[in-house]
């Protein structure tokens, strides 16, 4: 039993021998929130000052500040205030929640490795921004050069989530990225140069906001793009598209010292129109789930399973709506191996701890998966299949980077692809 589970059972225990005897929260305070704003923890938190003592709430709020992924450790321990003299059955008790912060200012080096294709540049990842869990990001990436055209992306992005204490969530983002795609068919290499812009409105649907449970969204993006023909000069054509977005779904994941758990699902619509003077039409939709399985006798170790199903009914912005083959989605192929407009593609992944230091974490997983011309054509072609193994390392003292290497193999292929990433594959 640790320090704040004992100090709270000897304090039930000692009142428990009064007659009716019954503890109330006075108080709750927080420890440690050197940059973090305490309402952003009252937010979470499921007691209040006036409730009765109840041990299960007091742990739930600890998990909830925990799973806002801000902090290394979070613990609690109580204070007794007094005992109402006049009614010597109520006793009065502050809680207190110590958190450890992790840092939320970097400027770090960014590097992917997906076989041979190495991508580096630089981000200034921000987060916690004020003390108020926003986000910033500004990325730099260089993702090598193809056919004698540098492959860039730069990105600014800023999320303000529970807009002056509400429900709301509001973002914005901005990008420049080129790439170059292989069109094999025809024997053509296409640069497509895109800038965009995107504005998200969102809301949570439980009455204090905290950022877990059912969420409905909306957004609005322009899209403009330039497709570079390298070999027909006179194909190149420009193309724009005003995007507006639906999203809605649900959340409920819980960060531990090791690992994560809990699930989220949720379906996503992109709908584009000559009514709204874009010149790429399309109505696209996005299903998906992912559940991070936690066992009670192996509490470090993960089963994390992923679907997504994806249909557009017609190319965006003149490339074919989804693409399958990338660290992230179907391991041990090529970038972009597998493009249609249908998608289907699930993944499973096994982790276990190293015995002595469990921030190293083993990993195996398996990848099934497929791109479509038509929906129809969802049952009557084959799953491409990846599996493989690979490392994971924790930095429990930065905010969303975990360290990955994979090796997988496509069957289809057959043959052998590496990765390294910061981020988890999902």
């Amino acid at each position: 039993m640790d320090k704040a589970k004992k100090t709270l059972w000897l304090i039930l225990v000692f009142y428990s021998f009064n007659v009716g005897a019954v503890s109330y929260i006075n108080n709750i305070k927080y420890k440690g929130n050197e940059v973090t704003q305490p309402s952003v923890l009252d937010r979470e938190i499921y007691i209040e000052p006036g409730d009765e003592l109840n041990e299960r709430l007091i742990e739930k709020s600890r998990q909830a500040i925990m799973d806002t992924g801000l902090f290394r450790s979070v613990s609690y321990y109580l204070e007794e205030n007094y005992t109402d003299k006049n009614e010597s059955a109520a006793s009065l008790v502050d809680i207190v929640f110590v958190v450890k912060e992790k840092y939320y200012l970097l400027i770090i080096p960014r590097l992917k490795i997906d076989d041979n294709e190495i991508h580096y540049g630089l981000q200034l990842k921000w987060d916690n921004v004020f003390g108020l869990n926003h986000e910033t990001r500004i990325q730099a990436l260089n993702r090598g050069n193809t056919q004698g055209v540098d492959e860039t992306r730069h990105s600014f992005r800023y999320f303000y989530p529970n807009v002056n204490d509400s429900s709301y969530n509001l973002g914005f983002s901005v990008q420049r990225e080129n790439n170059v795609d292989e069109i094999e068919e025809i024997g053509r290499f296409i640069d497509r140069q895109d800038d965009s812009f995107r504005v998200e409105v969102s809301r949570w649907l439980n009455e204090r906001g905290r950022n877990r449970g059912y969420f409905v969204g909306s957004n609005v993006m322009y899209q403009k793009r330039f497709n570079h023909d390298l070999v027909i000069e006179s194909n190149s054509e420009y193309l724009d598209a005003i995007i507006l977005g639906l999203d809605v779904g649900f959340k409920d994941l819980n960060n531990y010292k090791y690992n994560r758990g809990g699930k989220e699902y949720g379906y996503k619509l992109d709908f584009s129109h000559e009514a709204l003077s874009s010149e790429s039409e399309f109505t696209k939709h996005r299903f998906y789930y992912r559940s991070y399985y936690r066992f009670a006798d192996r509490p470090a170790s993960n089963l994390n399973v992923q679907v997504k199903f994806g249909h557009s009914n017609n190319q965006v912005l003149g490339e074919d709506a989804f693409s399958l083959g990338s660290s992230n989605d179907l391991r041990g192929y090529e970038k972009k191996r597998f493009t249609g407009n249908t998608k289907f593609v699930t993944n499973v992944e096994y982790m276990f701890p190293h015995a002595d230091h469990p921030v190293i974490r083993y990993v195996t997983f398996i990848d099934a998966g497929n791109t479509y011309d038509a929906l129809s054509d969802v049952f009557h072609e084959a799953l491409n299949i990846g599996a493989g193994f690979g490392l994971r390392w924790k930095i429990r003292v930065l905010v969303k980077i975990d360290l990955r290497a994979d090796v997988g193999y496509g069957f289809t292929d057959e043959d052998y692809r590496f990765s390294f990433g910061t981020r988890h594959a999902f």
